[in-house]
């Protein structure tokens, strides 16, 4: 029992890290969409965007609560150093946004960045959930980072 409450707590906190993660990219991106210097549909692909990352960490909440609450087997299998890096990697992303001036080809760039990176980790596939409900969240956290890759590495390269 008390292994299992370790096991719990600790897919709690990945569960957590990987919410705190798409909040960060929200706010990045978020913080695009309010840029004066970037043209209107830039601004309103970045408020898109943004509002995905916000869409995923509510199922990262979600998927924490169903484990927490309705005792949803979750098995996690995730390389905690890495996830850290890229913590710390969005939340450096995340200042850097609010002080530094960026262009659109930078935030291009920086978007591709995150999401290769994010994509290329596949932490997702280290999440294992018979709940279709909340496997369905994950498939759609994973199409959603994959598509966001594809298309902010093809804007980066000024292909649109």
């Amino acid at each position: 029992m008390e292994e299992l409450m370790a096991i719990n707590k600790e897919n709690d906190r990945l569960l957590k890290i990987l919410s705190t993660i798409e909040s960060g990219i929200a706010k990045i991106y978020k913080r695009f969409s309010a840029k004066k210097n970037f043209g209107k549909p830039v601004q309103k692909f970045w408020q898109y965007i943004s509002k995905e990352e916000e869409l995923h960490a509510e199922y990262f909440e979600k998927i924490r609560k169903g484990m927490n609450t309705d005792n949803i087997p979750v098995k996690i299998n995730i390389d905690i150093e890495r996830l850290k890096e890229f913590v710390n990697k969005v939340n450096r992303s995340v200042k850097d946004v609010m002080t530094e001036e960026y262009s659109e080809s930078d935030a291009y760039s920086l978007g591709a960045s995150i999401e290769v990176e994010m994509d290329e980790s596949r932490f997702l596939e280290g999440i294992e959930i018979t709940d279709q409900k909340f496997t369905r969240m994950l498939k759609k956290i994973e199409n959603d980072t994959e598509k966001h890759r594809i298309v902010l590495v093809n804007y980066s390269r000024g292909i649109k």
